[in-house]
């Protein structure tokens, strides 16, 4: 026999499987995205890597993070109305069109709009307010549930784009002479220095032989703009399964 929440579990693991698609391509692309190039100056005392090859990140992942961020918020809208079916039992054409899943960003918007909330009925007003995204420690516009309402609203009327991004890397090899090392953070760009190393005294035929942390991140869009991609939909996922467990044992 079907569980009422089996669409609502469809919809979160098609999130995950869009998930683990982009893992798979963006570490393929982060295992060749750039090519280096070791410049030596002043007679050895500094040493620059910087690209001068580069691979762009892949029109089609917008696309695929779309399908991921919709089918999130998705199974959240689903869950609601399955808890407006257990409360109401058949819900009108008029009803069942704007259930939602309440995400508010202030407690005035989320009580102001409490009518909304009526076919789920009053004993899960308390519920659903605590998971609300002005509870969050960092406030609403830093909580995965607001940034996944806005980046799946954004997805609806605009492509979401994605940079590489460079955070940091590792010398593996450190002579006596190596006193200063940087790792400049920052998109991926032709000319871009990845790292730079000063030589006292000089070293002209030292080779550190770096390597170099770089993510995929949004790019251009709200509230996530230069977030790493993968960590972000992940803690979506993580997060929506949570929601949905919280309410699984009413289906019981």
């Amino acid at each position: 026999m079907a569980h009422p929440l089996d669409g609502v579990q469809l919809k979160c693991e098609r999130a995950r499987c869009h998930l683990n698609t982009l893992k798979a391509q963006f570490d393929a692309f982060t295992r060749d995205a750039f090519r280096i190039r070791h410049d030596i100056k002043d007679h050895g005392r500094e040493h620059v890597y910087r690209i001068v090859r580069l691979k762009k990140p892949r029109p089609e992942w917008g696309p695929i993070i779309g399908d991921c961020l919709g089918n999130a918020e998705s199974a959240l809208d689903c869950l609601a109305y399955q808890l407006a079916v257990l409360h109401t039992g058949r819900l009108t054409p008029n009803l069942a069109r704007d259930i939602r899943f309440p995400v508010y960003p202030s407690p005035s918007a989320f009580w102001n709009n409490l009518p909304r909330l009526r076919p789920i009925g009053p004993g899960l007003v308390a519920p659903l307010e605590r998971l609300q995204p002005y509870h969050g420690a960092r406030g609403p516009d830093n909580h995965w549930l607001m940034i996944l309402k806005r980046l799946s609203a954004f997805d609806k009327h605009r492509t979401v784009h994605t940079t590489g991004y460079r955070f940091g890397g590792m010398a593996h090899h450190e002579p006596d002479s190596l006193i200063d090392t940087a790792f400049p953070r920052g998109q991926l760009k032709l000319g871009a220095v990845l790292a730079r190393f000063v030589f006292d005294p000089p070293a002209p035929e030292a080779d550190v032989n770096p390597s170099f942390t770089v993510h995929i991140t949004f790019k251009d869009t709200p509230l996530a703009d230069g977030v790493e991609v993968l960590p972000m939909l992940n803690t979506m996922c993580t997060r929506v399964d949570a929601v949905v467990d919280t309410f699984r044992s009413l289906f019981s």
